[in-house]
């Protein structure tokens, strides 16, 4: 193998150009062509189904799967926490039936009556604490369609909203819970903290549509990410309708789910891409609101993000960071949401890059066992044939065999095949002789012949000096210039015409039919400007014979 190294590529063509290409180089370059070509349709194969190329369509095939089961898990979740929404709500209005019954009271009796109000939320306060720990939340809460001030500038309603605080699982049993919003005597009598943003009611503007929001069979809703008030969290909510015995809506009741909750539970994985970032995403006139499983992307504004598509593939541009992923639609609720499944653009740019060593290598270790491989053949095969036509070559045959059954008797033909040569040989040497005093009486006749052809060319040379005088100089001059513009064909027809032989002759060797031999003379007459076969023959012998004498047409 170093012998094959030292070779260099300057002394190898030189060698190919002044010797050919060895039998022992040819069988190397068949080798290694077939091998290239299989190796090359199996690495074609490969990378058409994927195998070999982790970039692109893989990993997005990759992905694809992985969002099919991130969206199943999403849907099955906020399903769950509809359920249990649903649920909460039954249990809501059962109790607060059960009070208003027990205290003789009307629903409308509870406005602006505070005592009142207190009452009915420590009697529903467990109803709350337990379904908050049932359902896959970080807060419930359940606001009803009154106040204790019906006279506050700023509409309110009054109910109790639980949160989880310090949220560090998805697992939220030992998680401490804070009273956001609710009565303080809820809070004494739950043995609860108040939250930072505690308030005693809530504000929105929910009871303006919900009637709406609620037709035509909805059992929840599930709203864009909005900021919680007074705190620095953003959250979704899990609504469902509060009914009175008439099935008026006096209230709503749900879940809360933030974005800490949503990046605890909806965090995925893959072997083969890593870290992938999940996010719920629903878009109003062109602005997206979303929730990520990250909390890095959860703190951008929703103004900052652009969701493109580029070769089918979705382009999340954050501002901060350029991220490629796979969506799909999903229906939660009565509203149509987009899973999306995503990794960085770097993370992308490494796997491309990971992908492409790893074929390079697969590539580079095929071309060496090939190589190794060719050499063996090489040694194993072709070295033993070409010492084999040494031997032959200088008379030093050893009698070994090759064990080849077809080279065997190659050489073996090869051998009996050199004694016949040599008779043959000892013949030729003979007809040799006998061909060398052939050709000395040929040359006699030669001799002889060319005499008569001087006699024959000076009778010719006598005629056209005759014809010469007849001759219109103009005529022979377009003829002379216009030899030129004959096609090959033509000129070789014009030739022969010269050389004395006739128009069945000519076109028997040039073998065309005689009605072809008619256009090519009507061709070459047309552009020579002559008008019979004695004016052409004529200008012919007569440049002839000037071309032999070194005359210049003037």
């Amino acid at each position: 193998m170093k012998a094959f190294f030292r070779v260099s590529l300057p002394h190898l063509i030189s060698q190919i150009k002044s010797e050919g290409i060895s039998i022992r180089r040819r069988f190397v370059v068949y080798i290694i062509s077939a091998i290239a070509l299989v190796l090359s349709l199996i690495l074609l194969l490969l990378n058409i189904f994927g195998i070999l190329n982790p970039t692109g369509t893989q990993i997005m095939d990759v992905l694809d799967t992985q969002l099919l089961s991130y969206a199943n898990n999403i849907e099955r979740d906020y399903d769950k926490a509809a359920a249990h929404a649903i649920s909460f709500s039954n249990q809501l209005e059962n109790g607060i039936q059960k009070y208003l019954t027990e205290h003789n009271l009307s629903f409308e009796n509870l406005r602006n009556h505070a005592d009142s109000l207190s009452a009915l939320q420590r009697e529903l306060y467990s109803i709350v604490y337990l379904n908050m720990q049932l359902a896959p939340s970080s807060g419930a809460f359940y606001m009803l369609d009154t106040t204790v001030n019906s006279r506050s500038e700023m509409p309110s309603y009054n109910g109790i909203y639980l949160k989880y605080i310090n949220l560090y699982s998805e697992s939220t049993v030992n998680n401490e819970i804070t009273l956001y919003r609710g009565s303080f005597s809820t809070a004494k009598e739950g043995n609860v903290t108040f939250h930072s943003g505690w308030n005693n009611e809530m504000r929105t503007n929910f009871f303006d549509a919900c009637d709406s929001a609620f037709a035509n069979g909805k059992h929840y809703i599930l709203s864009p990410t909005v900021e919680i008030p007074d705190t620095w969290e953003r959250a979704r909510y899990v609504y469902v309708p509060i009914r009175d015995q008439r099935d008026r809506i006096i209230g709503v009741c749900g879940f809360e789910i933030n974005d800490m909750f949503f990046q605890l539970s909806k965090k995925t994985n893959d072997d083969r891409l890593g870290t992938l970032i999940g996010a719920l995403i629903d878009e109003n006139q062109g602005i997206f609101s979303c929730q990520f499983n990250s909390g890095r992307y959860n703190t951008i504004a929703p103004e900052n993000i652009n969701i493109t598509e580029k070769d089918g593939n979705a382009v999340f541009d954050f501002g901060i960071e350029t991220c490629i992923g796979k969506t799909k639609s999903v229906i939660l609720g009565d509203r149509t949401f987009t899973v999306a499944l995503m990794i960085t653009e770097a993370q992308f740019n490494a796997l491309v890059q990971r992908g492409q060593i790893k074929t390079a290598g697969i590539i580079f270790a095929v071309m060496l066992i090939m190589f190794a491989y060719c050499l063996f053949m090489s040694r194993k095969y072709v070295a033993p044939i070409l010492r084999k036509i040494e031997q032959i070559k200088y008379s030093e045959n050893t009698g070994d065999q090759l064990k080849i059954r077809e080279f065997d008797d190659l050489f073996a033909f090869i051998e009996k095949k050199s004694s016949v040569l040599e008779e043959q040989l000892a013949s030729l040497k003979a007809a040799k002789q006998a061909a060398e005093e052939e050709a000395a009486r040929a040359r006699e006749n030669y001799e002889k012949a060319l005499e008569e052809y001087e006699l024959a060319k000076n009778e010719v040379l006598h005629l056209s000096d005759e014809s010469k005088n007849e001759i219109i100089l103009e005529d022979y001059e377009y003829f002379i210039c216009n030899l030129k513009t004959l096609t090959p064909q033509e000129m070789r027809i014009y030739e022969m015409y010269v050389e004395g032989k006739t128009t069945a002759e000519i076109a028997s060797i040039i073998g065309i039919k005689e009605n072809t031999m008619k256009y090519h003379n009507k061709n070459i007459y047309s552009k020579l400007g002559v008008s019979s076969r004695k004016q052409f023959l004529r200008f012919a012998a007569l440049k002839q014979y000037r071309d032999g004498k070194g005359e210049q047409t003037e």
